[in-house]
């Protein structure tokens, strides 16, 4: 054990334990991954299936993939994405004075820590021990399973695996808690009884078909509940036949965190990124902080390019909810016809093209967290109506849906508007303006702090550099002082603009020219006589670019039948980009 190098005796054992242990788990949501010292996989064992272009195999170099892993709390836990999934990974390296010649991984659908996996090696290691020591092999075998089931209880994810015949075999004690239903009791349930379409799932799966991370509501004593279910087949030593299943159930709340964790919905921002050195500024910074931790429902009312958002991350960061999501949502960049079910979420056939089984809103993404409602001036006053009812309730109820779901969410809106201006001419309800405004928050126009601006400057000047990878071009006072003059109707962001412009042509444009780039409008390109393409139906007529992009953006949409997530995909651009254009161009999307 202690050699650099793995003997082919080792080999063998390893081989033979690894084997033994995955024998035990009955089980297909993890991979483990054993790598020698030259980073090469020697062994594999599991049957978690990847996308087909990064199907690994033995012989391979380890560390190419390793590259993609973005590792996350300690230098043991992380994340890798492999394609459009996401794996939770997390390796085992002997700490102690005994070293291994190689590493063991876990790559696993599932949320698993490394606890876990420092108790699977040591499993792992006391059965190669046993093997050279010639222990009994059912002695070994029944501490395997011991060690098997205080692992798997160890688990934050319930696990219930099911017979062919549908008669639950083992569940352990979060699958049993999540349930309410004593162990002894809930093996004597046909699983049918528990999820009524348990005859469709089984068919799908064993025709080889994936049910990965779908809703599925389950029957419980007292209630019927709706979790996050992924089900695996089981196969037999030989990898041929379907011997059983496994369900991996989770509560959908922590499937939320775990959306928002890996799509980027998490605050980024804190109070010390904001550069604050005007004393208008500063009191304001400070005012932010004492209000952080209040659950009351914050309005930021500032003008575009502000910075609206830094902010609200940077209080979400401070608050006692910095551990759960941070939603964002614009409310002027979704059209008014869908604005309601990116809320609220909508159930299984509320609408023409809507994902089967339901899709979760933004207040149950962001239960536990923070919610930031951007823009909400440009909110409909039938969705203000419902707003007003979600916060005053607590709860909310998905568009096509009946049952009311309970939500613990704090708000901070931001608007680039005067509400009370919009109060006044009737486009905002009153009512909701109160329940907003309950700690307004005015951030300062760039002009009302611009003692701040040489500080921006160079924040700007030093961030652009880095990441266009050019040297830090040199500001003649002459230029700089255009700068300090300026009034920057955009603010900050017109700012960053001006600054990205100033790098890339390395400080040779005046700032003349510079301010008539910014304020100048996008060119109208006029068609050529460009030949028609067989697969499209756009127009030869078509005489400007935003025509093309409005007929390409409505035809991409239609052949995804409304699916935005497909279509933005497919675009090449993000969600909330594609309701902006949808939003621009008027286009009917029912």
């Amino acid at each position: 054990m202690k050699s650099s190098k793995v003997s082919s005796s080792h080999k063998l054992l390893l081989n033979e334990a690894l084997n033994m242990f995955v024998k035990n788990m009955d089980t297909a949501f993890f991979k483990l991954v054993v790598v020698d010292e030259q980073g090469h996989i020697m062994q594999l064992h599991g049957n978690l299936s990847f996308p087909k272009k990064f199907t690994l195999a033995t012989g391979q170099n380890w560390m190419m993939l390793e590259e993609r892993i973005q590792w996350e709390a300690t230098k043991h836990q992380g994340i890798v994405r492999l394609g459009n999934s996401v794996y939770n990974l997390i390796k085992y390296e002997e700490e102690d004075t005994v070293q291994l010649p190689y590493k063991v991984f876990l790559i696993s659908s599932i949320d698993i820590d490394f606890p876990w996996l420092k108790l699977a090696t040591s499993v792992i290691n006391t059965n190669i021990g046993a093997l050279l020591k010639g222990a009994d092999l059912q002695k070994q075998m029944d501490d395997t399973h011991q060690f098997t089931f205080a692992m798997m209880n160890a688990l934050k994810v319930g696990i219930i695996s099911v017979s062919t015949t549908g008669e639950i075999r083992y569940a352990n004690n979060q699958a049993c808690q999540w349930i309410n239903i004593r162990r002894r009791d809930l093996l004597k349930i046909p699983i049918k009884n528990l999820i009524p379409n348990w005859k469709n799932i089984y068919q799908l799966v064993s025709s080889g078909e994936k049910f990965l991370n779908e809703e599925i509501a389950i029957t419980t004593p007292d209630r019927k509940a709706k979790f996050n279910v992924t089900v695996t087949p089981i196969l037999n030593q030989e990898q041929v036949s379907l011997i059983g299943m496994v369900i991996a159930i989770r509560e959908l709340e922590n499937v939320y965190h775990l959306v928002n964790k890996y799509t980027g919905m998490q605050a980024r921002f804190t109070f010390k990124d904001i550069i604050a050195k005007s004393q208008k500024m500063r009191k304001l910074v400070d005012f932010a902080k004492n209000i952080s931790d209040s659950p009351s429902t914050i309005l930021i009312e500032a003008e575009s390019g502000t910075g609206k958002e830094v902010f609200a991350q940077s209080i979400h960061n401070a608050s006692c909810r910095h551990d759960k999501g941070f939603v964002a949502i614009n409310c002027a960049a979704i059209s008014d016809n869908l604005i309601e079910s990116e809320l609220f979420g909508y159930d299984d056939g509320a609408f023409t093209g809507a994902k089967k089984g339901g899709h979760p809103g933004k207040f149950e993404l962001a239960n536990g967290g923070t919610l930031f409602l951007d823009e909400v001036g440009d909110m409909k006053p039938e969705v203000q109506v419902k707003l007003l009812r979600a916060i005053q309730e607590g709860a909310i109820t998905r568009v096509g849906g009946e049952k009311t779901i309970p939500v613990d969410v704090r708000i901070i809106a931001a608007t680039n508007k005067n509400l009370k201006e919009e109060v006044e001419k009737g486009h905002f309800r009153l009512d909701l303006f109160y329940r907003l405004s309950v700690i307004p928050l005015k951030i300062p126009a760039l002009r009302e702090r611009m003692e701040d601006l040489p500080s921006l400057i160079r924040f700007f000047l030093n961030k652009k550099s880095v990441r266009l990878q050019k040297q830090v071009p040199q500001i003649r006072y002459s230029t700089l002082q255009q700068f300090l003059d300026y009034d920057w109707p955009g603010n900050i962001r017109e700012l960053e603009n001006a600054i990205e412009q100033y790098v890339i042509l390395d400080g040779d444009i005046s700032f003349e020219n510079l301010k008539k780039e910014l304020e100048s409008p996008q060119p109208v390109v006029q068609a050529t006589n460009t030949p028609q393409t067989n697969d499209s139906d756009i127009s030869l007529k078509l005489t400007t670019v935003k025509e093309m992009e409005r007929e390409l953006i409505l035809k991409t949409i239609r052949h995804f039948n409304n699916n935005m997530t497909h279509a933005a995909n497919s675009l090449g651009v993000s969600r909330n980009t594609l309701y902006l254009k949808i939003k621009k161009y008027k286009l009917p999307i029912t």
